[in-house]
C-alpha cells in the first residue's frame, strides 16, 4: 500500500447575487429530512441578511470521496483576518439536528 499523500483543493469565488446564493443554500438545507425553515434561518440567516459564509458552506461542503479522509474544510472571506470563531469548519460526518420545538 502506498503512503498517504496530502492534497489541497482551492475554490475562490465572488458572490454576485446574495439572494440567489441564499435561495440555493436554503433549498439544499430544506432537502435534508426533518429540516424546518426555522433551522434554515438559524443556520444561514434570513434572505434579507444572509450569512454568506454559511450559505457558501452549505453549497460547497464536500461529499465523501472514496479512499480519502477529509482533513479540513474552511470558508472565510477573502482578504479578511477572521478570528477563529468566524471560520466555518464542517465535520467529516453529517450531524443530524433535532427540530426546534
Amino acid at each position: 500500500m502506498e503512503a498517504a499523500t496530502g492534497y489541497t483543493v482551492t475554490l475562490t469565488l465572488t458572490v454576485e447575487d446574495a439572494r440567489a446564493l441564499w435561495a440555493a443554500a436554503a433549498d439544499r438545507a430544506l432537502a435534508a429530512p426533518g429540516t424546518t425553515l426555522a433551522d434554515v434561518l438559524d443556520t444561514i440567516g434570513p434572505r434579507e441578511d444572509p450569512s454568506i459564509a454559511d450559505c457558501i458552506a452549505m453549497l460547497t461542503a464536500p461529499a465523501a470521496l472514496p479512499g480519502c479522509a477529509l482533513d479540513a474544510y474552511e470558508v472565510a472571506e477573502a482578504g479578511d483576518e477572521l478570528p477563529p470563531m468566524r471560520i466555518i469548519q464542517l465535520p467529516t460526518q453529517p450531524i443530524l439536528r433535532a427540530a426546534h420545538a
